[in-house]
């Protein structure tokens, strides 16, 4: 799959990661198929993944084994290890999967067309409410950052950089009138980014969420309107 990222001037790139085979999204986040379902890997990575996720939801990042892991896909511990060298390196890889899935159910999505607000909310759909309700469903939610290693939050920093990408292009039609208002492509594609993160982390409830990314939205369309 190719994982997109911001140079310095803020365009973006590609750095090779692999292929996205498939993608499966579900808003129900009791069926677990969410989108996990991952790139250019054995269908038996693919299993240990999905079942990583439903473990992690259940026990929490801390409490969770490798042992846990391989009994929720069915597999000996020593598959699972095969495949990925410690928990560590499978949630890294979890991540940033998921990163890749924001990305290319998005892309998707956009490709059938619709104004800037359409699309803006599919993004907010996909790349903040879904992950939003994974995160609530486990019961780390309030210290689950503080249980990411180094390399976990730099995962998260890449899936980061791949909704600025999503962002950039997005506004990239809307220069002119973002020039207006002396407001870059870049500065709308950061300030939509950065809020919104906010308020994930924020939001008590997913009305609560939906209700702010509503008025984020709001706020696009007046600015992005001639």
């Amino acid at each position: 799959m190719a994982r997109r990222v911001l140079g310095q001037n803020g365009s973006a790139m590609l750095t090779d990661l692999g292929k996205c085979t498939r993608l499966v999204f579900v808003s129900n986040i009791d069926t677990w198929a969410i989108f996990v379902n991952m790139p250019s890997m054995s269908d038996s990575k693919t299993d240990i993944l999905d079942a990583a996720m439903r473990v992690f939801t259940r026990y929490g990042l801390k409490k969770t084994t490798m042992k846990d892991i391989a009994e929720e896909a069915g597999v000996a511990r020593q598959t699972v290890y095969n495949a990925f060298s410690n928990k560590d390196v499978l949630l890294c890889d979890l991540i940033r999967h998921a990163g890749i899935q924001i990305e290319e159910q998005t892309r998707a999505e956009w490709a059938k067309g619709g104004t800037l607000t359409a699309k803006l909310n599919v993004f907010f759909e996909i790349a903040l409410v879904q992950p939003y309700l994974i995160m609530t469903a486990s019961p780390e939610v309030e210290t689950l950052e503080e249980s990411l290693s180094a390399a976990g939050h730099q995962a998260m920093s890449e899936v980061d950089e791949i909704k600025q990408a999503l962002l950039l292009e997005l506004f990239a039609d809307h220069a002119e009138v973002l020039a207006g208002h002396d407001l870059s492509v870049e500065q709308m594609a950061e300030w939509v980014r950065i809020t919104c993160v906010g308020y994930k982390s924020q939001a008590k409830t997913e009305a609560q969420l939906r209700q702010l990314l509503s008025v984020v939205s709001h706020m696009v369309e007046l600015v992005c309107t001639k």
